[in-house]
């Protein structure tokens, strides 16, 4: 009760400090209220939308704002405001203008104005000054996203948020959902990301959603989403040349070509790359084209267009042990296109659509000892994937938005590396959901969702269908105080049914193991409680923390046995937390840093493999008039892993550390990856439309690893020379 009475003392408290500035929005020549008006102060971020009979309401502190005014068919408002007594009342009359919608403006509201605070946002400048390679390179410097892959060049990646995920031979990192402008870029059999088709030249701001999201996207979201923005919305007309080399004979090389012509839009993006790795069968090359165009009419109608082509010949390096060094192939075609119409309807409410099929053609070659064995055998991997997704946005109430929309995709998989009695496997996802966000007043606002997955998979022939069904809730409880200061209280469900890998895979590893898949796997759901408290002291002062506690039922996991079987944990908890700062006392001068803690276990007290415990980041930047430097440091503490590999050695030799066989289970040692601490150094400078940057990476050259016998590349280089035309 104590608690409970200070918490809304707290409250009174703090409405207290604020002023109230309120007033009407009308039209200037019919005098007519404008209702759904957004009414936003530059200075904080604080914004509302005026009501059907165009009144508005917001509490500031005193001081001195801009106070900006917009509508669709008006011109926007902007008037400074000195607050320095309790009530100022205002009346603001726009002029009309032509009528043009944004696409990109309207869009955002599907996420930022439904109460999804755990979003952040990471713009092109930030992009642009990360200096990196890939996608998956740029992923590592988020807070609370954890990157590992077995080797630099794009392919087998996992991505985990808040420990959802690991790295598992065997298994696979599906529980992140990957958008490419909201369309999903994985490989069907796997639920896996296609990270060399992902046009990091193309991409103008990255999206990360830290919470379960199945509420609105369905299945593969249960650990998050992370939503890649392009330029295809864009309106600069450009061509851009872009040069890249370094160690390990690197090269790349890109042009990226942007017009727009009165309603239509259009372009281009190609890149090729090559490299031969920072060890043996590390090489590879890849070769991307992208294009898009765009219609956009002056009653809100927008179309577009997008279509995505990549090849890639990649070289996968084994196991770091003298006996199971191995030569081992794959290339990969990949295939994305994708439509999108979007229709503002009238004030207040709007539409969009969507359809995408994306097709991948897979060749793993056999492994060998020498490169030579390259093109004796291999198994094929054949998968396409069709889906559509409308969504409807309701913003015509002052206090409450509305979003609804279904979506269907169709998934089919013929791979060599499946069971051979299920003959072309499919499945077959629908889902509907609501999402609302209602602002109650004195600023608190409540987010909810709500989603219903049917997913069916058809081994095919006559066997036995499997159905799946869930709803997945979502609520974002948040309070908003003067400054952008908030706290939120979210709570949200997750689900994913198995991928057709975890049901039917049978593939007899080089290394020993037989990984098998498991046709009576059950769903997996998580229950996510989330705590956060986001505190912006100005323009140059911010810090967030965050608290959460995930609850995962029916975890996927590929156990290490003999074979190795895909089969759910139970009463598994991922608890931790995460906090965040930035620090900018002047323009020229920028640190920023993080640090995460996860605490990982299930009921049994296995071992969660591949979490680190501690993770945390620091990142400097300073700017002169000649040159800019940045220095980044990533930081990771001890995680376990289970040396599946002894399996052969002890054939071999018999040692303390061999496996144990007890009850039909086979227990491998529990090793530890050491701690390790990276460090990156990026130096960049300007000429005119020229840019050319030195990129230095593990500055001190330790030695380390992120997955067992696979060591990453030591002190490397590379420069970039960009030009825009």
């Amino acid at each position: 009760m104590i608690y409970r009475l200070t918490f809304i003392l707290l409250i009174v408290l703090t409405a207290s400090w604020a002023a109230t500035v309120s007033g009407y929005v009308k039209d200037s020549v019919t005098e007519k209220s404008i209702p759904n008006a957004n009414v936003y102060i530059r200075e904080t971020g604080q914004g509302t939308a005026s009501n059907p009979y165009g009144y508005f309401e917001l509490n500031l502190s005193k001081g001195t704002f801009t106070l900006e005014t917009s509508v669709i068919g008006f011109k926007t408002d902007s008037r400074e405001i000195i607050i320095d007594k309790n009530n100022i009342e205002l009346n603001i009359d726009l002029q009309t203008a032509i009528l043009e919608f944004s696409e990109v403006q309207v869009r955002e509201l599907f996420t930022a104005r439904l109460g999804y605070e755990s979003v952040d946002v990471i713009n092109s400048d930030k992009i642009k000054s990360m200096d990196k390679e890939s996608v998956s390179d740029v992923l590592r410097d988020i807070p609370g996203v954890d990157v590992q892959f077995a080797h630099p060049n794009g392919r087998n990646v996992n991505v985990s948020i808040r420990g959802s995920s690991d790295y598992k031979p065997g298994g696979y990192n599906n529980r992140v959902l990957i958008l490419l402008d909201g369309f999903p870029i994985l490989i069907p059999n796997s639920g896996s990301p296609d990270w060399n088709s992902l046009p990091l030249e193309s991409i103008q701001r990255i999206e990360v959603d830290n919470s379960p999201a199945s509420a609105q996207y369905g299945h593969n979201s249960m650990g998050g989403v992370i939503n890649l923005i392009t330029d295809h919305n864009g309106t600069n007309n450009n061509t851009i040349l872009r040069l890249s080399g370094g160690a390990n004979t690197t090269g790349q090389f890109s042009i990226t070509h942007r017009n727009e012509k009165g309603k239509w839009a259009y372009g281009v993006n190609t890149m090729s790359r090559s490299s031969e790795g920072h060890r043996f069968n590390a090489d590879d090359k890849i070769t991307r084209l992208r294009s898009y165009m765009r219609y956009k009419d002056q009653k809100g109608r927008t179309y577009s267009l997008s279509h995505i082509i990549s090849y890639s010949d990649i070289g996968h390096p084994g196991f770091d042990i003298d006996t199971l060094i191995s030569y081992r192939k794959s290339e990969r075609l990949s295939q994305y296109l994708q439509g999108h119409g979007f229709y503002a309807i009238k004030k207040g409410l709007s539409m969009s659509h969507s359809v995408f099929l994306n097709k991948f053609n897979t060749h793993y070659y056999d492994r060998g000892d020498t490169p030579e064995d390259k093109k004796e055998g291999g198994r094929d991997y054949d998968d396409i994937s069709l889906g559509i997704r409308s969504e409807i946005l309701i913003t015509k109430w002052a206090r409450w938005n509305f979003m609804m929309g279904t979506d269907v995709e169709w998934t089919r998989s013929e791979v060599t590396v499946f069971n051979p009695q299920y003959k072309l496997p499919s499945q077959l996802s629908v889902g509907g959901f609501l999402q609302s966000k209602y602002s109650i007043g004195n600023g608190w606002s409540l987010g909810t969702g709500l989603r219903y997955d049917y997913r069916r998979t058809d081994p095919g022939d006559n066997f036995q269908k499997r159905i799946y069904t869930n709803f997945s809730p979502k609520l974002n409880l948040m309070y908003k105080m003067q400054n952008e200061r908030a706290f939120t209280l979210a709570y949200s469900e997750g689900f994913r049914a198995p991928s057709l890998s975890e049901l039917y895979l049978l593939h007899e590893a080089s290394y020993g193991l037989t990984m098998q898949g498991n046709p009576s796997l059950s769903p997996e759901k998580v229950r996510a409680v989330e705590i956060m408290y986001k505190h912006p002291h100005s323009d140059s002062w911010y810090w967030s923390i965050s608290v959460f506690h995930n609850r995962y039922e029916n975890m996927i996991d590929f156990m290490y046995n003999l074979p190795v079987l895909a089969v759910n944990r139970e009463g598994v908890t991922g608890t931790g937390g995460e906090f965040e700062f930035r620090w900018k006392p002047v323009d020229s001068f920028n640190v920023t840093g993080s640090y995460a803690y996860l605490d990982m276990s299930d009921q049994n007290g296995d071992p969660i493999l591949y979490r680190s415990t501690h993770r945390g980041g620091l990142h400097f930047s300073y700017k002169t008039k000649i040159i800019s430097v940045q220095l980044d440091a990533r930081g990771w503490s001890k995680q376990v892993y289970e040396n599946f590999l002894v399996h052969d050695q002890c054939n071999q030799i018999k040692t303390d550390d061999c496996f144990i066989q007890k009850n039909d289970k086979i227990i491998f040692p529990i090793h530890e990856l050491p701690e390790r601490i990276i460090y990156e150094l990026i130096l960049s400078r300007e000429i005119g439309t020229y840019t050319g940057s030195f990129h230095m990476s593990n500055l001190f050259d330790t030695k380390y690893e992120l997955i067992q016998d696979f060591p990453m590349p030591g002190r490397s280089w590379q420069f970039n020379l960009t030009k825009a035309l």
